[in-house]
């Protein structure tokens, strides 16, 4: 048993050398893992460009957040003191004007530690959200944030290099594993020796497999350690160790289908032909069959139904509060009306009528809303039902977790900003209704927002149920491949 062992590590290191040599030589190697290189450091770049994009926005909200509250103090001292005119829309005494428009309070979503890693929903999905007492569907429901083409088409990312791109210089480096030994008439040769097909397809897949990995797993990550100091604890580099055995994987996984193909016997166009048109449906026409289908099964919120509604319900809140709304502009001609009286001011009718109306619409929109929400859920959990039909679906979905960008987090940061938004609402509902006019320390006590991090306990699970699947069919392909080669010699 021992001399058998001693012999198949022998032929395997013995065929790895000669197999990388040739390689070398022919500069097929290098040149898949400069182009490879090339692609995943632009993919980087890309992915880390919208991180910074989108910590900017965060900081300049940041920032207009504590600007107007630092103002907002300063003028309702000046009112309280009589220093200030009174002017409505802008009186922080006034709770309806600091509901709306003064506080400037947002609900932001930060970035993963490893957003560059891929764009995922981020280029759908907005990270802040500017909280007053307008109705929902007027802040989180009434438009898209890209140029349409991008939201078509994607940021050619790490992400996008990986599940594209990755398969075809895979392909290119694999699909003539045997058939060239055998068409070069040196694989009977190599047979005749005490060697194994499996043995011979084991190591040229190593040469290969050892080459790509040592370029698309340490490049993004050594980038990412030495510029984002936020990357170097200990949650973000167990998220890395996770990517990258699921990039290893899936890289594994196109190895293993290649060989696969390669101990059907056929020709090396044929071989080549085949692995494409598998490339072609398993990354390109199955995720899109598999998004009709799911569609089909549970169809796609209607935004026409939801605006439709939305005015119909906004239009009967107008009528509601009619006699509120027609109510004249005293404060214009009487500035005094608006003046602090005893810890009280007079909140003009049409302010008045235009929370109670948001409140309503809200109140009357929200199983609209509730459905809205729930047929978005069950297509994300028929996406992760049907998913394993395609590996790319797999591994996208993964990839997007790592990076913080999956669709479950974004769903969370709308779930949290709803919460919020109620929160905001009812702190000011009793002040508008009964005239209590705010105070300083009423600004202290203003609703502070907190994001709340998907446990990373469901994180792991996401990313790592996935990797273990991508394992499963490597394994379940690979023994074809062992069982093909050992029962029907190809030579």
């Amino acid at each position: 048993m021992h001399s058998r062992h001693a012999r198949w590590s022998a032929n395997f290191w013995l065929i790895v050398r000669h197999e990388t040599r040739v390689l070398l030589r022919d500069r097929t190697l290098p040149l898949v893992c400069a182009v490879l290189a090339l692609m995943v450091g632009c993919g980087l770049l890309v992915g880390m460009a919208q991180a910074s994009l989108r910590e900017r926005m965060i900081a300049e909200v940041t920032e207009h957040e504590r600007e107007a509250q630092q103002k907002n103090q300063d003028t309702l001292r000046a009112v309280l003191t009589g220093r200030e005119t009174l002017v409505p829309f802008s009186n922080p005494a006034n709770p309806a004007a600091l509901a709306g428009t003064l506080a400037g309070r947002h609900t932001v979503l930060p970035n993963g530690a490893l957003a560059a890693l891929a764009v995922g929903q981020s280029d759908m999905m907005p990270n802040y959200y500017r909280i007053s007492y307008l109705s929902k569907v007027q802040f989180m429901y009434d438009s898209e944030i890209e140029n349409p083409w991008n939201l078509l088409s994607g940021h050619f990312d790490s992400a996008f290099v990986i599940v594209f791109v990755l398969p075809l210089l895979v392909i290119g480096l694999a699909y003539n594993l045997l058939s060239a030994e055998r068409e070069q008439g040196t694989l009977r040769m190599l047979c005749s020796q005490p060697l194994s097909l499996a043995t011979l397809l084991t190591a040229k897949v190593t040469v290969r497999l050892i080459a790509v990995l040592s370029v698309v797993i340490p490049l993004p990550l050594i980038i990412l350690l030495a510029s984002r100091p936020e990357t170097r604890a200990l949650g973000p580099i167990l998220l890395m160790l996770s990517w990258a055995v699921l990039v290893a994987g899936y890289t594994l996984f196109w190895f293993a289908v290649s060989a696969l193909v390669n101990v059907l016997g056929r020709p090396s166009s044929q071989n080549a032909l085949i692995m494409v048109a598998l490339w072609t449906v398993l990354v390109l026409i199955l995720p899109v069959a598999m998004n009709l289908a799911v569609n089909a099964v549970s169809p796609a919120p209607s935004r026409t139904e939801l605006a439709s509604r939305t005015r119909v319900v906004t239009a009967d809140a107008l009528r509601e509060y009619e006699n509120l709304y027609s109510a004249d502009y005293r404060y214009a001609s009487d500035p005094e009306a608006l003046a602090v009286k005893d810890g009280r001011i007079e909140v003009p009718s049409r302010m008045r009528a235009f929370f109670l109306a948001k409140q309503r619409v809200d109140e009357q929109i929200e199983p609209l809303l509730k459905r809205f929400d729930h047929q978005l859920l069950e297509q994300q959990r028929l996406v992760d039902i049907v998913g394993f039909l395609s590996p790319a679906i797999i591994v996208n979905e993964a990839l997007n977790s790592v990076a913080g960008n999956d669709s479950r987090r974004f769903v969370a940061f709308k779930a949290q900003t709803e919460a919020f938004h109620n929160v905001w609402r009812a702190f000011f509902s009793q002040k508008i209704l009964e005239d209590r006019a705010t105070t300083t320390d009423d600004l202290d006590l203003l609703p502070k927002w907190r994001w709340a991090e998907l446990t990373a306990e469901e994180t792991r699970w996401r990313i790592w149920s996935r990797t273990a699947l991508i394992f499963l069919l490597v394994i379940c392909i690979g023994s074809l491949a062992v069982a093909r080669a050992a029962r029907h010699p190809i030579v």
